[in-house]
């Protein structure tokens, strides 16, 4: 009697009706349908009344299912390893043992021999995949000494970012240390500047203070004397001629003291750019 169902179809027959896979460790109901174990278990964990089979509705019993070892082994045999089956061509149904050079295409021996590759160099399958193994080692070795080759420029990349880095911060450290040592001397510079500017500023103002003074000195003398000049020009005729000569002669050496000591003090008087 042949089989009237294939392996395909035979393992969609096959799947747990909770978990919707192959069944793992299947137990069987008193109705009849199987379960996976753990599948069960977790339907029975989740039911506080009775439990009923999900497919068939049946009231049944979680706890007193046993193992369906007809399942499991039917399973087990499906799970086996098997031979992948050989590539045929598709225009001979011959197995494919040739490999056409021109067209790159595994062909068979009828195609070799009476199809569109004929007159064409072929080569034995095993032979091309000894070479096209060798080449593709040689593909691996070369691709290897490239990626030596780029592993090594990235090392020095990173030596020459690394030695970058550490100069810039060198230099900017003695940059930093040569600006502030200028700005030391700076700071220095600039208090003796400003010092001499004002000792200067000092001395000029002590000495115009003392022009000042002598300038006020003399204007009080030449008021007193212009007070006097006009008490004496009241005097009586007698009186205002003794007197003349000497007056006159004191105003005139008044005059000349004055006009001297002007003299002095214009010349004397500091300049904007002196300081």
């Amino acid at each position: 009697m042949a089989w009237q169902v294939s392996v395909p179809e035979l393992e969609d027959q096959l799947l747990c009706p909770i978990c919707l896979e192959v069944f793992k460790e299947p137990l069987m109901l008193q109705c009849g349908h199987s379960y996976c174990k753990c599948c069960l278990v977790s339907l029975s964990c989740h039911r506080d009344a009775e439990l009923r089979c999900p497919v068939c509705r049946q009231a049944v019993d979680g706890s007193s299912s046993p193992p369906n070892v007809s399942l499991a082994r039917v399973i087990e045999a499906l799970r086996l390893p098997r031979d992948p089956e050989p590539k045929v061509c598709a225009h001979h149904r011959n197995p494919l043992s040739l490999f056409c050079e021109k067209d790159q295409q595994l062909i068979c021996g009828l195609c070799g021999l009476l199809g569109s590759h004929q007159h064409h160099q072929v080569t034995p399958v095993s032979t091309v995949y000894s070479r096209m193994k060798e080449e593709l080692a040689a593909l691996i070795s070369d691709l290897k000494q490239e990626q030596k080759k780029v592993d090594e420029l990235i090392a020095k990349l990173v030596n020459n970012r690394t030695r970058i880095v550490n100069e810039s911060d060198v230099f900017s450290w003695v940059i930093r240390r040569e600006f502030q040592e200028l700005h030391h001397l700076v700071d220095k510079e600039k208090a003796r500047c400003l010092e001499r500017i004002e000792g200067h500023t000092r001395g000029l103002v002590a000495s115009l203070d003392m022009q000042l003074e002598q300038a006020q000195s003399t204007q009080e003398r030449l008021a007193q004397a212009e007070h006097v000049l006009e008490q004496f020009s009241n005097e009586s005729h007698h009186e205002f001629i003794q007197k003349f000569h000497s007056m006159t002669s004191r105003l005139a050496k008044l005059k000349i003291e004055t006009e001297e000591l002007v003299k002095k003090w214009r010349n004397g008087l500091p300049k904007s750019h002196s300081l």
